[in-house]
């Protein structure tokens, strides 16, 4: 029996106040992680040397591959808690936490006697440093394989929309890291040291999520055995294998160019490559940063029918992401020479082609993130993972033709030409037939945004054109200025008036379908 819970809860899952200040708080993660990383991986390389860092490196990359045990379930838990608490089925949300958590225990496991094989192996291999690889392994792995139970709470804590906390609390152990990076290396400790550092600093990120999870939905009860439901087990895994396979496909397009550039090209053009590919990485994860807080949303409105609120989320979260999108493509093409330069050196330079070419292949993807996060709402993820890995397939067989005869523009090219394809032709059709969106009234909000776009960079790009030189002062002070006198007019012409009427209308109308009818 679903219980009720107050006005004031419902209150706190819908508002524009808080879907800015998610979104504000992941955008903060993401820049945040980026400056970290910028000063901390050149500061780790010369403490550690080549060799301690290359044991690091190549810990993490047998770590990385952990993530496929995730089989797509940290989506499955997070699109059905946000239908269960659209719906206030507090049993529902229950089975949820107590099925995903057993089956991540399960996981868990797996991983556990994986790293023990793993770091033994190696252990035995006796080649140099096999040691020290292996303890790290061990180290670093456990961690991992325990932390696979903490995908439940954080999702839970998403799906009820506190994308604050969980983006705030990641900031935080991201901080934490840091600081005691510098702290662990300058007393001249090893590689060793920097794993059990990683396992420190996650305990008081998963201390807070645990009570947070705890304090804001009581009805989960998770502290208590967690419950086993078979019907629920088998929603998520229904669920989560289109997504795996969506995963698959991302990783064939955004790290098998690496490989085909290493092969056809030469180990040199890897890092050139890489250097482009890694920045235009980051204006996915900006994009996916502001836009992804409108998915539970979504969810929510679907689950109860909420068709009309349904759809002018989509357009609101459509005209976010072209927006957004857009500013950050200027800038890529703008700005990401001068930065290159500065920050590797000129004779990186030759990455400016590959940057531009993913970063408009990337706009064509990210400008319609917000028709992907209402499939996977609408529980249509299969048709995504089909779209995904066809245009996985064709990007992979493309780059390779293309990669001999072009060089590293050519590998680029090679997944330009499928995104326009997939993205520009096949994804509207394929959200119009499943969606009930017709192409016409999303191609209308595309010409009215986008025109309104490309007007307002005009300021942007005269403040580039005059104030623009090769230095990080200057490199800081343009995008600082282009970024206000972009996002004020912006805000004030797209969504300060109609704009922003409809993106509250969306929450409102969500609200009235969630909050209990006086007198009932």
């Amino acid at each position: 029996m679903a219980s009720t819970v107050s006005k004031l809860d419902h209150r706190k899952h819908y508002s524009l106040k808080k879907l800015a200040r998610g979104s504000g708080s992941r955008v903060l993660r993401m820049v945040t992680l980026a400056i970290i990383g910028f000063f901390i991986m050149p500061f780790t390389v010369h403490k550690l040397g080549a060799q301690q860092y290359g044991i690091w490196a190549i810990a993490m990359t047998f770590i990385g591959y952990y993530s496929f045990l995730d089989l797509g379930l940290s989506g499955a838990v997070f699109t059905h808690m946000a239908y269960a608490f659209g719906r206030e089925d507090h049993e529902e949300a229950r089975n949820i936490y107590g099925a995903s958590l057993r089956i991540f225990g399960g996981v868990a496991l797996v991983l556990t006697a994986a790293t023990f094989v793993l770091a033994g192996g190696i252990y035995f291999l006796h080649y140099d440093h096999s040691r020290e690889l292996a303890i790290v392994l061990l180290i670093v792995g456990l961690s991992t394989a325990s932390s696979f139970g903490m995908r439940v709470p954080f999702g839970t804590l998403n799906a009820g929309q506190h994308f604050d906390v969980t983006a705030s609390v990641l900031i935080v152990t991201a901080i934490l890291r840091a600081i005691g990076t510098v702290i662990v290396l300058d007393a001249h400790y090893g590689v060793i040291a920097l794993a059990w550092l990683t396992v420190f600093t996650a305990i008081p990120t998963n201390v807070i999520v645990l009570w947070k999870v705890h304090h804001e939905f009581p009805f989960l009860k998770i502290f208590s055995w967690p419950r086993w439901n078979r019907v629920t087990s088998k929603k998520l895994f229904k669920f989560g294998a289109p997504v795996l396979i969506g995963q698959i496909a991302d990783r064939i397009r955004f790290q098998t160019d690496t490989l085909t550039v290493s092969f056809f090209i030469g180990l040199t053009a890897v890092t050139h490559y890489s250097i482009g590919s890694t920045l235009v990485l980051y204006y996915v994860d900006a994009i996916d940063s502001i836009v992804g807080v409108l998915m539970p949303v979504l969810s929510m409105q679907q689950s109860v029918s909420d068709h009309s609120g349904f759809q002018r989320s989509f357009f609101s979260g459509t005209r976010v992401a072209l927006a957004s999108s857009a500013f950050i493509l200027f800038g890529m093409i703008a700005w990401s020479k001068d930065f290159v330069s500065l920050w590797m050196g000129p004779a990186f330079t030759d990455a400016y082609p590959v940057i531009v070419i993913l970063s408009v292949a990337i706009f064509l993807e990210s400008s319609q993130s917000t028709s992907v996060n209402a499939l996977y709402a609408s529980l249509h993820q299969k048709a995504y993972a089909v779209l995904n890995i066809s245009e996985a397939l064709c990007n992979f067989v493309l780059s390779v033709l293309l990669a001999r005869p072009y060089g590293m523009i050519g590998v680029a090219i090679g997944t330009l030409i499928p995104s326009i394809i997939f993205r520009g032709i096949v994804q509207p059709i394929v959200v119009q037939r499943i969606l009930n969106i017709k192409i016409r009234d999303t191609a209308l909000v595309y010409l009215r945004t986008g025109f309104r776009c490309a007007a307002l960079l005009a300021l942007p790009w005269l403040i580039t054109h005059f104030l623009l030189r090769p230095t990080y002062f200057w490199l800081v002070t343009v995008g600082a200025l282009s970024t206000i006198a972009y996002a004020i007019p912006m805000w004030w012409l797209e969504f300060d008036g109609i704009g922003a009427e409809k993106i509250a209308s969306s929450l409102r109308s969500a609200r009235r379908l969630l909050l209990p009818t006086k007198g009932m």
